[in-house]
């Protein structure tokens, strides 16, 4: 099967929404760009190119995380005091919070 390539945007995009359910499961902090290459049938290569400090990919899922209004990984993120998180608007960041208990 040939892969389609898709557009830097659209790749991103991809790589982010499958990492959201895994950052659910496994907490946002151990989704590996290895996890989220094996899921997109992509490379761990790949996914370091658009996000090459771990900080970075961090960042993207936790920022992806609060424009979904994912209540349980801005969660985790308010759990770490991630700055994204904490920077959430503050119903998300109460509902988050709530989430947690």
């Amino acid at each position: 099967m040939t892969q389609i390539r898709k557009p830097g945007a659209l790749r991103r995009q991809q790589l982010l929404d499958t990492a959201i359910p895994l950052a659910e499961r496994y907490g946002f902090e151990s989704v590996s760009r290895s996890m989220v290459g094996e899921a997109c049938g992509v490379s761990e290569t790949l996914v370091s190119y658009y996000w090459r400090p771990i900080s970075a990919w961090h960042d993207a899922i936790m920022t992806r995380a609060v424009e979904l209004a994912n209540l349980t990984v801005v969660g985790q993120g308010l759990a770490a005091r991630h700055p994204a998180a904490l920077a959430a608007p503050e119903w998300l960041r109460e509902q988050a919070a709530r989430a947690l208990i």
